[in-house]
């Protein structure tokens, strides 16, 4: 059961996939007359009413946009610049569309006055519902003046629309052209249009030049007062700081402080030198002999000689040691020499020490004074520089006031010469001429459409129509819409009228296609239960009138050809197999059987035509569900089952009543007929599943009252074999 509800939420979720293309074909072929029909009768209605469209003229002049003017004066860059650019010329499209030159064209044209823009509107279905009504008058009192104001909008709203302006790809030429029923308007109004822009354009070039002229000569006025402004304050600039040669005095201060920061550099490097020297020499640990160490003081004149004066006393007190005693006179002579000689040394390096905090005072001092010598000439130099950029700037001033004075009073003076020569912005290069012939006719182009749109129309809603059948249209929705095998099919037989098929149509010769597919479904139903046949076949419907007796009364006639069957009607409240055979409503049947006033060989009528024995419903019982459900009617079955080979029962349908459930409960198979294109999927499948909720599964599926003339029901797969039989 399961998935049964799959396949069929599958088929329905993707209807689209599902379309059979054959199926709507044959659907549409099936109508053809009433498509042509249809169509002929739209297009002689189409015929008719164009024959009252007037015919139509079309005239085209062609502008040339003067792009290259011969410009006397080069003022024309203020308002022509960019001319040559594409922006350039669709902004002058959207110009000669513009509704300033439409309203130009109707005053020059006096089109308020011509009779094709002076006939009576058409009123809209509104207008003449509010007519009908009574909410609005025939002829309303109007203002005049509110009346032209409105006619003139309107003719203005028409030019705009229909002219069409279409600039040629790569030149300066732009194509207008307008569509009337007067030839002489067709051809006026693009010239006349051509010849509005021409004159506006002129009239903008006029006001330009004219604005620019007065705009230069305030301009002027300004530009010299500013002139003299600047004039001034750059000579009083000179005056105040006594400028003459700014170029010289820069240029010394200069030269000063590169010499000033070259004695600083010199002295700096002195300083250092000296500075290192003293640093040794006022240190309080650092007794006179070391001093002797430096090479500053031992490099000294002095201190050399005075050295060599030590030595030699030395020498002396040594050679004398070695002959005479230390008391000895000469030898405390030569102690004495010595010791005035190292006295002396050490007075030199005094007087050295002195003399080199003297030279480091002095560099200090020399340093001290070079700085702030370069920091004066530091700040001149800014001084001159700022001057000098005061300067410049006065001087820049001027220039540009200058430059820009004697251009606006070039321009000014060029202006006031040429203002009265205007070049024309464009000229028509191909005026627009009367058309001799209306437009090529389109009222054969509409028929052919009225024909197939119309026609068109028809198949859409005939295809339409015919997807909107949410029946089973072909043997494929069978298994893809239901999930259930196919058992059978059965062609729509025609009969007269609305009388019922006759009994009897399985041995009439004429309807051989309706005896071939009931002989079909017998091998069907044979087929499906080889190995365990189907004594008791069961068959129902979803609704009334879908041919359920009609199939179990000619399926018993084909199984009857072959074996030993019983027909019974177990639908008790709408009988219809007695009626059919002919049986008389007092004969007992089902119901007389089941309450046990009578025994079987007595409900039990034969059939000498078709061979086969068949238990009408008798008389209608109160409960009928109570009599299928007994365990009498379980033992009838048993003992029936013995002395027939195929049992077929008609019950009512699943619907409509419960009987089918209690019936297929004792049956060994379930047929499930279905009327093809007229029983709604819907309830169909609500059907299968108040059987398959109790466990019923039906055997097969079989498919009546298919229109075999549709290739899409798949006659050619069951019939294939039988062209004979095909009409």
């Amino acid at each position: 059961m399961e998935q049964t509800t799959n396949i069929a939420d599958e088929a329905e979720s993707s209807p689209l996939g599902n379309i059979d293309l054959i199926a709507l074909f044959f659907a549409v072929y099936e109508k053809k007359w009433y498509i042509a029909a249809f169509a002929l009768l739209a297009t002689t209605a189409t015929y008719f009413s164009v024959q009252n469209i007037p015919d139509r003229y079309q005239a085209t002049a062609t502008l040339l946009l003067a792009g290259n003017q011969a410009n006397l004066v080069s003022i024309r860059d203020v308002y022509e610049a960019g001319g040559q650019r594409r922006e350039f010329l669709m902004t002058q499209v959207e110009m000669l569309q513009s509704r300033g030159i439409a309203e130009r064209v109707v005053d020059a044209l006096n089109l308020e006055n011509h009779p094709e823009f002076n006939r009576p509107p058409t009123p809209t279905f509104t207008t003449k519902l509010k007519r009908w009504i009574g909410l609005e008058d025939e002829k309303p009192q109007k203002d005049p003046v509110t009346e032209l104001r409105r006619k003139r909008e309107r003719i203005v709203n028409i030019i705009v629309n229909n002219i069409k302006v279409s600039p040629i790809r790569n030149t300066q030429l732009i194509k207008l052209s307008y569509e009337s029923y007067s030839p002489q308007l067709a051809a006026g109004i693009p010239n006349a249009v051509a010849n509005a822009y021409i004159a506006e354009q002129q009239s903008v070039r006029t006001d330009v030049t004219e604005k620019a002229t007065s705009w230069l000569s305030e301009r002027l006025e300004g530009l010299r007062d500013k002139l003299e402004a600047s004039e001034h304050a750059l000579n009083q600039f000179q005056q105040q700081e006594d400028l003459v040669d700014l170029q010289g005095v820069r240029g010394l201060a200069s030269q000063e402080l590169n010499e000033t920061m070259n004695q600083l550099l010199e002295a700096r490097r002195e300083f250092k030198d000296v500075q290192v020297l003293y640093n040794q020499v006022r240190r309080k640990d650092v007794s006179e002999e070391s001093l002797l160490s430096q090479p500053e003081v031992l490099n000294h004149p002095l201190i050399q000689t005075v050295r060599q004066a030590v030595t030699s006393a030395q020498l002396g007190v040594t050679e004398l040691a070695r002959r005479y005693g230390p008391k000895h006179p000469t030898m405390q002579a030569a102690q004495d020499e010595l010791e005035s000689a190292r006295a002396q040394l050490r007075s030199e390096i005094r007087k050295l020490v002195a003399s080199i905090e003297i030279d480091y005072r002095q560099a200090r001092d020399k340093v001290r004074d070079l700085e702030a010598e370069l920091s004066g000439a530091k700040s001149d130099l800014q001084t001159v520089a700022q001057k000098e950029i005061r300067y410049d700037e006065l001087k820049r001033e001027v220039e540009v006031n200058s430059q820009l004075y004697n251009t606006f009073l070039t321009r000014f003076k060029e202006t006031r010469e040429v203002a009265g020569f205007e070049s024309a912005a464009a000229r028509l290069a191909d005026p627009a001429i009367t058309p001799r012939r209306p437009l090529a006719s389109k009222k054969r182009l509409l028929v052919l459409f009225a024909f197939v749109a119309s026609a068109g129309l028809c198949v859409g809603i005939i295809v339409l129509l015919d997807l909107l059948k949410s029946g089973i249209r072909d043997p494929q929705d069978v298994s893809r819409k239901l999930g259930l095998p196919l058992m059978g099919m059965v062609p729509e037989v025609r009969s007269e009228g609305d009388e019922p098929l006759p009994l009897y149509s399985y041995f009439d010769g004429s309807q051989l296609q309706f005896a071939e597919a009931i002989r079909s479904l017998r091998t069907g139903v044979v087929l499906s239960r080889l190995d365990n046949k189907a004594e008791v076949i069961c068959i129902t419907s979803s609704a009334p009138a879908e041919g359920k007796t009609t199939i179990s009364i000619n399926l018993s006639f084909a199984l009857g050809q072959l074996e030993k069957v019983l027909l019974i009607d177990a639908d008790m409240r709408r009988p219809s197999l007695g009626r059919r055979f002919e049986i008389a409503a007092s004969r007992p049947g089902l119901a007389d059987l089941l309450s046990g006033r009578f025994s079987i060989d007595e409900c039990i009528v034969p059939d000498k035509k078709s061979g086969i024995d068949l238990i009408p419903a008798g008389i209608r019982p109160e409960d009928p569900q109570r009599l299928l459900g007994s365990v009498e009617f379980q033992n009838i079955l048993k003992e029936l089952r013995g002395k027939y080979d195929r049992i077929i029962i008609d019950t009512p349908p699943v619907q409509a009543v419960s009987d089918v459930l209690v019936i297929s409960k004792l049956a060994c198979s379930l047929l499930y007929v279905v009327r093809a294109e007229e029983t709604k999927i819907g309830v169909i499948r609500a059907g299968v599943s108040r059987l398959m909720n109790l466990g019923i599964k039906p055997e097969g599926v079989i498919l009546n009252g298919m229109s075999l003339k549709r290739r899409g029901s798949g006659s050619e797969e069951y019939y294939g074999y039988y062209p004979e039989y095909i009409q």
